[in-house]
């Protein structure tokens, strides 16, 4: 199996924090600011395909919010709170808890199997490159082996997290794939869903939320 991804030291040891424009991630230094989960209630299945996962406690509903004005059309938007959920690294090393995480700052949900996935993960993969904002990937009910050949095969290294279960895609509140979080500097995470991301839709998207160009 290829080992394409970037290590999740950024994300580890009490989360991200924004950086100035044209910083590099990886040498942005990790707010001590940890968060509560605000989610409650029912606990995904325990066990699948492969053997036991993670559970995960239902986020409360979360809250519709308008687009921004003068951009891109959302096909969905609401905010939410990061669950407490830890997820492994693709690259290993230390888990991501995604609760400790501070914004600037965007998430991308993707799988090998999903077509707009595939299409926009390049988008993404530049982003991180520009150091705008840091981005990290979240591989989503997929195997590691197919993940992994398919960010070999579109030369996509940015640091990515393993939820074999789908915790944080059913915490966001949605059932399918692509899926785009924007996490601000309090930690309040707006999802955004659409069929896939271009280079400029995602440039709209990051100005509108953090102001970066």
């Amino acid at each position: 199996m290829p080992r394409p991804f970037a290590a999740c030291a950024p994300f580890t040891g009490g989360g991200s924090t924004g950086q100035s424009p044209g910083a590099s991630p990886a040498a942005s230094s990790p707010a001590a600011v940890p968060s509560s989960s605000a989610v409650q209630g029912a606990v995904l299945p325990t066990t699948g395909p492969e053997g036991p996962i993670a559970t995960l406690p239902s986020s409360a509903a979360p809250k519709p919010s308008g687009a921004p004005a003068g951009g891109p059309a959302r096909r969905d938007a609401r905010t939410i709170t990061l669950p407490d959920l830890a997820l492994e690294c693709m690259a290993g090393g230390e888990p991501v808890r995604l609760s400790t995480l501070r914004g600037p700052l965007v998430i991308n949900l993707w799988a090998s199997w999903c077509a707009p996935c595939r299409k926009e993960l390049p988008a993404f993969q530049r982003l991180a490159d520009s150091g705008r904002v840091p981005v990290l990937g979240v591989v989503t009910e997929d195997s590691r082996d197919a993940a992994a050949w398919l960010a070999d095969e579109l030369k996509v290294s940015l640091p990515s997290v393993y939820d074999r279960s789908g915790a944080l895609k059913a915490a966001a509140g949605e059932m399918a794939l692509p899926l785009t979080l924007f996490v601000a500097a309090d930690g309040r995470t707006t999802v955004y869903r659409d069929v896939a991301l271009t280079d400029q839709t995602l440039a709209q998207l990051v100005e509108q939320h953090f102001g970066r160009t």
